[in-house]
């Protein structure tokens, strides 16, 4: 949380009159008029930034004798909106604990989440985090209760302040919600439960929930930990390793040397030397001596596809991929498809998936990868991968919004 945004925060809702807090309080709750009379000094200086001036006449309702419950209040909120203008968070925090801190009796309902609000927000950039889950759980009372960003700094709140219980439990109901109102979750519901499944030791539904993270929110550093997960997946087939290898090198990617040997390694085993040569690049090992002679015979193997079932034609199709031969891998695995036969049937739209998505047709691409019925359970996490990198690219704006 930035000091600018507590400014903007603390200008739009922070600052005003004594007179007028004090005609919406309770008549058992009225300001003291020697407070209230140097209250709304101070708010004539805070209307033209006259902070020292402001603090003066804050000055004077502090030395007013016997303050009640209530007029220490006004004096904290006023004191705090001060030092936030002064840009003095930390004084702010000092004022705004303070004010929150007061018997809530002492504090008009209509109030209640003026000054629960700030105080969460301050302590919250304090780093004070059982203030902050106090505060926190003291907001989300107050009526009508917060939503939207404000429900979501809450519930971070709590969560950090070491109840799980509680914080997962309102983000569940809150992506339940949003799934219902066909809405994206909020990016920090679904950060809380999968932290919380992470502390819990739940890597299966840790993995489920940063999936859901990566379908809607599209962030890097989600995609980095999916991906490495994934790399140690068991299951994991010797053409799915290579199938993660291409969609790292879609998306310009940072491969690591260890994933880079291993992918690598794997496509020279599977005579897919295109890929090999494409990974070793970036830290893989030398495509197999064998690329060369391979190379040559594509127009004759090519050729022959006509003759062969789909085994042939799928495989061929793999190999074209790796080349980069885009059209030809198509045709290929188009010609598979028509011949049946193919050990793995999703193979053939595996590879017209991919390679739709090389050659920029994120929305075809995203529309085959939906219709992938793959082996088993860590081959299906690749496919669904590639999906939501296709789906980002044919809609990066939905994709990346928060």
């Amino acid at each position: 949380m930035t000091s600018k945004f507590l400014i903007a925060m603390a200008s739009a809702s922070l600052l005003f009159g004594a007179s007028a807090m004090a005609a919406d309080a309770p008549k058992a709750l009225k300001i003291t008029h020697a407070i209230g009379v140097a209250l709304t000094d101070a708010q004539k200086a805070i209307g033209i930034k006259d902070y020292p001036a402001a603090l003066a006449a804050l000055e004077k309702a502090k030395a007013v004798s016997s303050p009640t419950p209530y007029d220490t209040l006004m004096i904290n909120r006023f004191a705090m909106g001060i030092h936030v203008g002064m840009n003095d968070l930390a004084a702010a925090d000092v004022d705004a604990e303070a004010a929150a801190d007061t018997d809530p009796s002492q504090i008009p309902d209509a109030d209640k989440a003026a000054v629960y609000k700030p105080a969460l927000q301050l302590a919250v950039n304090a780093k004070h985090p059982d203030k902050a889950m106090k505060y926190a759980k003291l907001y989300l009372a107050t009526t009508p209760p917060p939503t939207g960003q404000d429900l979501a700094l809450a519930n971070m709140a709590i969560f950090n302040g070491g109840d799980l219980a509680t914080a997962t439990s309102l983000a569940q109901k809150n992506i339940d919600a949003a799934t219902a109102a066909g809405q994206k979750p909020s990016i920090s519901d679904l950060q809380i439960i999968m932290n919380a499944q992470v502390k819990q030791n739940d890597q299966v539904g840790a993995q489920k929930t940063m999936e859901l993270l990566i379908a809607n929110y599209n962030q890097p550093q989600d995609w980095n930990t999916i991906l490495s997960v994934s790399m140690t997946t068991r299951g994991m087939r010797e053409l799915d390793y290579v199938y993660l290898g291409r969609l790292m090198l879609q998306q310009g990617r940072e491969i690591s040397a260890s994933d880079a040997q291993l992918i690598g390694t794997t496509a020279n085993k599977m005579a897919l030397y295109g890929d090999a040569e494409a990974l070793q690049k970036v830290g893989g090992p030398p495509a197999d001596a064998r690329e060369v002679a391979d190379k040559k015979s594509i127009p004759a193997q090519i050729a022959a596809g006509a003759k062969q079932n789909g085994e042939y034609n799928v495989k061929l199709a793999e190999v074209l991929y790796g080349y980069g031969m885009f059209p030809e891998a198509i045709t290929a695995a188009q010609l598979a498809k028509t011949k049946g036969g193919a050990s793995d049937p999703a193979e053939a739209d595996m590879v017209i998936g991919m390679t739709q998505a090389a050659t920029g047709k994120y929305a075809e691409a995203a529309a085959t990868f939906s219709g992938i019925q793959p082996p088993n359970p860590a081959s299906a996490r690749v496919v669904r991968l590639w999906g939501y990198f296709a789906k980002s690219k044919a809609s990066p704006a939905t994709a990346a919004a928060k």
